[in-house]
């Protein structure tokens, strides 16, 4: 519990605050303030809407993890000065009932000292512990390859090092340096496989390209990341999205607005609300005529689960509406054009996609997400994944119910190996260029396509 506190500080101090402020204000409001049931409305909102307006301004909520308490306090004591400053003047100015100021500044004073309070006794705490605790909130999956100066000082800048957890460094070739030293490249293939490894960060332009290349593609299988220096040679030789880390530049290989923890957040919310809506107002009453039409019809259950390829490529159970008689061929044959195994109401569901809506249930569990790469079954995914490049890099986001492919043609039977290839950018361009509308707008292709018809759904 203590390492998910301090894991997740920003988030704590956060909800804290917030609970602090409303908390003395219900008890000022009780037994301190006059006019309880005509201000405590006016109150209510004007001191919340102007703590998160200040402390936008001020930031005491970022970067928690690594910044100096020093720094923290004294962008709580901003928050809070201007915080009274303002509410005075509010007060002074707009109010028109008579003021206990006296009681005002004691609701300040209290609110300051329990914020002031949580923060010592957890910061005295993570400094007692710092090293115990460092263990565990530092996970260090991060590797350079190279040996130069921008390595060295990439090590030895122990800020940068604990928020992108570097482990150490890979060299091109021999080297006496003791400083964090993993190894040669070989080693670092050897890695690869055997310990978890999520970022590598190229600092050395001297690489071959040969040799890069090869560490391009099995970073791809591996589903990880690849950053480069700006002033890396061969940063011509693909896409390339600048990021400042810790106000030090990279380029990354892949543009990610997902990768932003507040449009994960954002992303995550939406599909929680849109999922439990779908449950509680269409599959609750929707799921017990599904299930008596496919008893009548093939005598079988209503559900189909089949383990499909999720996020990071860990595998999940898909839940489908039952559309084709059982068969031992259903986890390696994906449906075709008139295919027997699909039943006569199967194809009435397929066609509408009706077949996919228990899915929101995957979606409201966190298996996957309502727009996203549609999962594929895992024969596919150890099948493209030798023969298409990127293929793995579709799995770095959840899988969703509809896609970005799906809507722009790219969905059914796979007829050639460009077919997949068409899939997998298109599942590449949305990972690049996500934003929230986008997910809006796929939603509402999705919903055009099914009342205007769609060929290829059968």
């Amino acid at each position: 519990m203590l390492v998910y506190i301090f894991k997740h500080l920003p988030k704590v101090f956060l909800i804290g605050d917030y609970l602090i402020i409303n908390l003395f204000l219900i008890i000022g409001q009780v037994f301190f303030f006059d006019d309880y049931s005509h201000n405590y409305k006016a109150q209510f909102v004007l001191v919340n809407i102007s703590w998160f307006f200040i402390t936008s301004l001020t930031k005491p909520y970022k970067r928690l993890n690594i910044k100096e308490s020093s720094l923290h306090f004294n962008a709580l004591a901003k928050s809070l000065f201007i915080l009274v400053s303002f509410s005075a003047i509010y007060l002074w100015m707009v109010s028109q009932v008579s003021i206990d100021y006296k009681n005002v500044l004691l609701y300040f004073f209290s609110v300051a000292s329990a914020m002031v309070t949580i923060r010592l006794i957890l910061f005295l705490y993570r400094k007692k512990n710092r090293v115990r605790l460092g263990r565990r909130l530092y996970s260090f999956n991060t590797v350079l390859i190279g040996e130069n100066e921008l390595a060295k000082s990439l090590l030895s800048n122990n800020d940068l090092r604990r928020s992108m957890g570097i482990r150490g460094t890979y060299a091109c070739r021999n080297t006496t340096t003791k400083n964090k030293y993993l190894g040669e490249i070989d080693q670092l293939f050897n890695d690869i496989e055997s310990s978890k490894i999520n970022n590598i960060i190229f600092c050395d332009d001297s690489i071959g390209l040969d040799l890069y290349l090869k560490i391009l593609d099995t970073a791809e299988q591996k589903m990880i990341r690849v950053y480069m220096v700006p002033d890396f040679k061969y940063v011509n030789l693909a896409p390339a999205h600048f990021d400042v880390i810790n106000e030090m530049p990279f380029l990354k290989l892949i543009r990610e607005p997902l990768s932003n923890p507040k449009k994960q957040i954002l992303k995550r919310t939406f599909d929680i609300c849109f999922s439990f809506f779908i449950m509680v107002f269409l599959l609750s009453w929707l799921i017990p005529v599904i299930a008596l039409i496919v008893k009548l019809e093939s005598n079988e259950s209503v559900f189909f689960l089949q383990k499909r390829s999720g996020f990071k490529n860990k595998s999940f159970f898909c839940i489908k509406f039952r559309s084709m008689t059982a068969n031992k061929n259903a986890d390696i044959r994906t449906a075709v054009k008139n295919d027997p195994r699909v039943t006569k109401f199967g194809a009435f569901m397929r066609k509408t996609s009706i077949d996919e809506l228990p899915q929101f249930i995957n979606v409201f569990l966190g298996d996957m997400s309502v727009v996203g790469p549609r999962p594929h079954m895992i024969s596919q995914t150890d099948m493209y994944s030798k023969i298409t490049k990127k293929y793995m890099t579709r799995h770095i986001v959840k899988p969703g119910i509809t896609g970005w492919a799906q809507v722009m043609g790219s969905r059914g039977e796979i007829f050639s190996h460009r077919d997949m290839e068409k899939r997998i950018e298109k599942d590449i361009w949305y990972i690049q260029n996500w934003s929230f509308f986008l997910d809006l707008k796929i939603i509402f292709l999705t919903l055009y396509n099914i009342v205007r018809g769609d060929e290829q759904a059968y």
